[in-house]
């Protein structure tokens, strides 16, 4: 199974700068080929930063809107690490259950046959380590399926990020106000490490010997989505 690692780095006027506007690191993953469209890690940064997490998911199930700040608490899940290839159900008793065969090679497949509601939100959760603090449960996607109807969910290695204030963890975040950096893991990419740049407003490789990049894939950069 893999790891990946990020590392991060600010200089101390940068540091100052982001706490006097309350402005915080945000990362958020693609799913199904989409933009980005849930902050799944915020944190206030230090000069030194390091997150890790492994290729494991889960599948969870909430009743939150798809919209810009709501909070995707979970009222179903899957346990962390589930089968891919797999369909799992939100059954009409509230739990989900699974796996069950019929999915696709490298998805899961999420049904709703939960009566209660018209729709449900679901989506894929990810877990990772934030500067040594296990952070659990939070999601990476969030996706409306109706009553009777099946998502496909496949994750991907690349992550986002960039810098933002009134964002929190683990909720829906559409409205962006700087550029993101575009980061591919995968494969033999298993380490990267970035700087900040203040004048572009983006993060850039590492230089230093201690914060030495190991992609040699160009960065890709998304302007701001208001």
């Amino acid at each position: 199974m893999s790891q990946f690692n990020l590392k991060v780095a600010f200089t101390s006027e940068q540091l100052g700068i982001l706490y006097a506007t309350g402005t915080n690191v945000i990362i958020a993953k693609s799913s199904d080929g989409r933009p980005p469209s849930v902050a799944w890690q915020v944190f206030k940064p230090l000069q030194s930063n390091t997150v890790s997490w492994k290729e494991e998911y889960g599948i969870y199930a909430s009743t939150a809107p798809i919209r810009n700040g709501a909070v995707l608490s979970q009222l179903a899940n899957t346990p962390i690490g589930i089968e891919r290839g797999k369909q799992y159900i939100l059954q009409n008793y509230g739990a989900i259950s699974g796996p069950h065969d019929g999915g696709f090679p490298n998805a899961f497949i999420f049904t709703n046959q939960y009566a209660g509601l018209p729709y449900i939100t679901a989506g894929l959760y990810q877990n990772a380590s934030v500067n040594g603090i296990d952070v659990t449960n939070n999601a990476i996607s969030a996706i409306p399926v109706l009553m009777q109807s099946n998502a496909i969910m496949t994750p991907s290695t690349t992550i986002y990020i960039w810098l933002q204030s009134q964002v929190v963890s683990n909720s829906v975040v559409t409205m962006v106000t700087s550029p993101m950096t575009e980061l591919k893991f995968g494969g033999s990419i298993t380490d990267i490490s970035i700087t900040y740049n203040s004048a572009s407003g983006k993060f850039v490789p590492a230089k230093s010997s201690t914060l030495k990049s190991t992609s040699d894939q160009p960065f890709n950069y998304i302007e701001p989505s208001l």
